[in-house]
């Protein structure tokens, strides 16, 4: 028999309401979830904008005609602010940014080359001595070496990542129930618990969540 195009036009209107209701359990009970977000903190640092300080590292490079005349692939800058550079000699250079530097270093290298063209960077390989442009979290309690972790250039931490800076868990580490604190940009602070053990058996990676600069981990103990 051949239906026609009415009737097949009420028997779509008939099933269309109980098909999106079946797709709609479905999707909801398929175990699909997601983490709330975490609050916000203050707007990540712009790289152009980050001041230089005293424990910082830059890496500089001079180039004349195409042809590396310079090469600083690290030089931290001391506690007084000032960096010592070849054919200037020591420079202060705190609370100025990379582009102001950059500007300066131009302008001094013109005494010995022509159209020197200066290229500097933060240097990414940061040491236990040393500080990152980019701030750092703070891992506390049941870990093997606490204190505060420099976040890398990529920016991209995690909560397993920092504890693993720290040494990682020490033997009455509570794994479960580990504390995020993070200040706000409107000075409150906001709190999470992170079960990095589910992170691992049940693959909840989303879990592990990315932190920001001043975040606060703390490991408890478990109590047995």
């Amino acid at each position: 028999m051949i239906m026609s195009l009415d009737k097949w036009a009420g028997v779509a209107r008939r099933h269309a309401l109980p098909f999106a209701l079946a797709l709609g359990l479905l999707a909801g009970g398929s175990g699909c979830r997601s983490t709330p977000a975490f609050g916000e903190a203050s707007a990540p640092k712009n790289i152009d904008t980050v001041k230089l300080k005293p424990g910082l590292m830059i890496s500089m490079t001079v180039l004349v005609a195409g042809k590396k005349e310079i090469d600083e692939p690290s030089k931290r800058i001391s506690e007084g602010g000032t960096i010592v550079l070849p054919l200037l000699g020591e420079l202060e250079i705190a609370d100025k940014t990379l582009e102001q530097l950059q500007d300066k270093l131009s302008k001094s290298y013109r005494k010995f080359f022509v159209d020197p063209q200066v290229i500097l960077d933060f240097a990414r390989e940061v040491g236990p001595e040393g500080s990152s442009p980019w701030g750092a979290v703070t891992v506390l309690g049941r870990v093997k070496t606490p204190g505060r972790v420099p976040v890398p250039a990529t920016r991209d931490m995690t909560v397993s990542g920092a504890i693993q800076k720290a040494g990682g868990f020490a033997a009455s580490a509570k794994e479960n129930a580990i504390l995020v604190t993070r200040s706000l940009a409107n000075g409150a602070t906001e709190s999470r618990t992170v079960n990095l053990k589910a992170v691992g058996t049940a693959g909840r990676i989303e879990d592990d969540i990315v932190l920001e600069a001043n975040d606060v981990v703390y490991v408890p103990e478990a109590l047995f």
